[in-house]
């Protein structure tokens, strides 16, 4: 990945505006600079095994995209493994639509992290 994450930040309460959300803050070294990512968190359902979130600002947001939404889930997979589901929304600015290049890269940058998880979790099959 061409993004280094080195510090992952629980905010618990941001506002923005008169809106008060529960926020994280992503950071990253890239290019010789430091970048960020403001996440808003949508979902925590550990009964379900779901976690939605939304890029709300940041470095990764496009100038012509409001938000990304990324909604979680995983459920029992047969043989005792485990199935993920991850669906992405963006939710974009007036009529822009994202361009082909932006979608690419987000794929990229996705398949890239659930692999480096995937990666983990099979070396530690213990890790609760």
């Amino acid at each position: 990945m061409d993004k280094f994450l080195y510090q992952f930040l629980n905010l618990n309460k941001l506002s923005i505006g008169h809106d008060i959300y529960d926020c994280e803050m992503n950071l990253w070294h890239a290019d010789g600079e430091t970048k960020y990512d403001l996440l808003k968190v949508d979902l925590v359902d550990d009964a379900n095994l779901a976690y939605n979130y939304s890029i709300v600002g940041g470095d990764s947001l496009p100038d012509t995209v409001e938000k990304i939404s990324f909604e979680a889930k995983l459920s029992a997979g047969p043989n005792g493994g485990s199935i993920a589901k991850l669906s992405v929304k963006y939710f974009t600015k007036g009529d822009a639509a994202p361009s082909e290049e932006e979608l690419k890269s987000g794929k990229a940058k996705g398949d890239g992290l659930f692999k480096a998880l995937e990666g983990y979790c099979l070396v530690n099959p213990d890790y609760n």
